[in-house]
């Protein structure tokens, strides 16, 4: 299985977007899921990163990659483990 790694993460007013370390990038758009749409832009910036999506707290919602990215023609859906990942260890080199 071909694996994507995220390079980072970002938002601006209407979307959040990710972009791998091979180039791949991908979003979402705020306005698809209800809890972010009506969030302040304070609450979106406020994300965390895992191995397999985004989290906002303040909103309490949560976003997979491989979905991000599937639903973008990027990747497929996997059955197994997650074919676009975050590896927090990587970035702090």
């Amino acid at each position: 299985m071909l694996k994507h790694q995220i390079k980072r993460v970002w938002v601006d007013d209407e979307a959040v977007y990710a972009e791998t370390i091979d180039g791949l990038k991908a979003s979402y758009l705020f306005a698809d899921w209800s809890k972010l749409a009506s969030a302040t832009q304070e609450e979106r910036e406020n994300f965390q990163l895992s191995y397999t999506g985004i989290h906002w707290p303040s909103v309490d919602e949560d976003l997979s990659f491989e979905g991000m990215f599937h639903s973008n023609n990027c990747c497929n859906i996997t059955a197994g483990e997650d074919s676009v990942f975050y590896n927090a260890e990587s970035q702090k080199r």
